[in-house]
């Protein structure tokens, strides 16, 4: 990563470009901080017209980028722990992926987003990562019963009690 690129983030973006110069930067982190998170809310764009369109686009597909890029460090990270038999350090992983997962949703504090598109970018995100999240759940569970793991177990019974997403009522 440049230099340029980390100096960028620093301010709210606020042109198509310099969104787009955020949204490479996005997909090219495997973290951010708090403070980067809170500099990119602060950011505004202009919804109308062709330039509107384009922004949505790269909006989901940087999305899409950042949650596959999470997505392949937790399985990679949660199979060493597994073949290792670290079985103890997966209920923190879990979080550590929930917490990176929740950054993700930045887009959620856009108050310049059409909230049609906000959304169902919202919802389709929610959607897919807790499906995801079951799923991995399901496995693990499964190899929890098919090894007689009560480690694994025990650390399942707590990550099932976790929530992805927190449910607004």
């Amino acid at each position: 990563m440049t230099a340029e690129l980390e100096n960028e983030i620093k301010t709210p973006p606020t042109t198509y470009e310099d969104w787009l110069t955020c949204f490479d930067w996005l997909k090219s982190v495997s973290f951010f901080d708090n403070d980067t998170a809170m500099t990119i809310t602060k950011g505004s764009f202009v919804n109308r017209g062709h330039l509107s369109a384009l922004f949505h686009q790269e909006l989901a597909e940087t999305i899409s980028a950042m949650l596959n890029r999470r997505i392949t460090r937790f399985l990679k990270e949660l199979n060493i722990l597994i073949s290792f038999n670290e079985l103890l350090d997966i209920v923190p992983l879990f979080v550590k992926f929930r917490n990176e997962i929740r950054k993700c949703m930045f887009f959620t504090d856009f108050g310049f987003l059409d909230e049609t598109i906000k959304t169902e970018l919202e919802q389709s995100t929610k959607t897919q990562m807790n499906t995801f999240w079951n799923d991995t759940v399901a496995f693990l569970q499964k190899q929890a019963l098919a090894q007689s793991n009560a480690d694994l177990e025990d650390s399942l019974m707590l990550i099932r009690r976790m929530q992805l997403f927190t449910q607004v009522v």
